[in-house]
């Protein structure tokens, strides 16, 4: 019997965490990571404080046992730092599994259905600041999935007519060959912005996501009776009811959950699989902020997942290359997996700790 013997945890900058699990077979161990923007030392203290008494000793074997027992520990569940903090063990357990059978993460969970993951990039310039320029140059290194959110005014009538202008610009430029997506981020009313949805449904969005909060999610189902426009939503979400209602009303087309923020690669492969048979595909939020092994973890979902849409990612900054060896390769706007056991991840834990406050 194998079993969890030592927990440890690396913060790096401002939001990222890492945490490793050694186990009691020699040589045997796993990574995870995670992110929060600003309160990665909560995830730090969840991990520290909370969950390394309580998971010490148990069995590495069994990953959907310690997920759910960890979460039901305490009243109050799925806080998005718990959640976080429950990612980066869940994680590192799935490594620990892959390297202990030597096998790929996604092989343990039926394998590839497809070669590699559709990036989708996003972009914050606007029209007078390069955008199209940027454009053009993704286009040519083989990008084809953008997240466009330009800097946009708040008030709905001006919100309305700069989205559309961009949108048309794009489309002029560009016709339809790429695929544009546009992130509301639920700063208008749901009346504001369904009129400006109606505005831009001749430019084909590939999706718009978050047209509404999530406190408004009862809206969506309004939204689908009045435009055949992809919705999308799912970044915010943390807690399991947020889904378990949208997803059977069939009022959204894209889940856009953060594998993090909804309790990691467990919780998130049942998500996929709960969507997919009425055709609701995910593309998982990431965004800069998304921690390395995480965004790994993420291509692992997507590479597995027949339903699965285009993942963001971003560039990994210097630090994390010094720390972190065998990424992901990135080839024509596509990410290319490796097949190594686990995650098929190399963490430097000297350089780490240098790194780490």
């Amino acid at each position: 019997m194998t079993t969890i013997k030592k927990i440890s945890t690396y913060l790096l900058g401002q939001d990222q965490i890492f945490v490793k699990i050694d186990t009691s077979e020699p040589g045997l161990f796993g990574w995870g990571s995670a992110a929060f923007a600003g309160h990665h030392k909560l995830i730090a203290i969840s991990v520290d404080d909370y969950l390394t008494d309580f998971l010490v000793g148990k069995e590495i074997t069994e990953i959907e046992d310690i997920w759910q027992t960890s979460q039901v520990q305490s009243s109050w569940r799925n806080d998005p730092a718990l959640n976080c903090a429950l990612s980066a063990i869940d994680q590192a357990l799935w490594d620990i599994k892959g390297k202990e059978v030597g096998k790929s993460v996604v092989d343990l969970i039926g394998g590839r259905a497809r070669k590699a993951v559709p990036v989708l990039v996003k972009s914050e310039k606007n029209l007078n600041l390069g955008l199209i320029a940027e454009i053009g140059k993704l286009q040519k290194d083989g990008f084809q999935y953008f997240l466009i959110n330009p800097e946009m005014d708040s008030k709905a009538v001006t919100y309305g007519k700069q989205i559309v202008e961009v949108f048309s610009k794009l489309r002029s430029e560009f016709g339809d060959e790429l695929y544009f997506a546009h992130d509301f981020d639920g700063r208008l009313s749901p009346t504001e912005a369904l009129a400006v949805v109606k505005r831009l449904e001749k430019f084909h969005p590939f999706f718009l996501e978050d047209v509404f909060p999530p406190e408004h999610i009862d809206w969506h189902l309004a939204m689908r009776m009045q435009t055949k426009v992809p919705m999308a939503t799912g970044k915010r979400f943390v807690n399991p009811h947020e889904w378990l209602n949208i997803v059977p009303q069939m009022a959204i087309d894209i889940l856009r959950c953060n594998v993090g923020a909804i309790g990691g690669f467990s919780q998130a492969l049942k998500v996929g699989h709960y969507a997919a048979p009425i055709s609701i595909r995910t593309s998982w939020s990431a965004g800069e902020l998304q921690s390395p092994i995480e965004s790994v973890a993420t291509g692992h979902l997507s590479l597995n997942l027949l339903l699965s849409g285009p993942q963001e990612w971003s560039k990994p900054a210097s630090q994390i290359t010094d720390v972190v060896d065998g990424l992901p390769e990135l080839k024509d706007g596509y990410l290319y997996f490796n097949a190594k056991p686990g995650f098929g991840l190399e963490i430097s834990e000297q350089a780490l700790a240098l790194l780490s406050n």
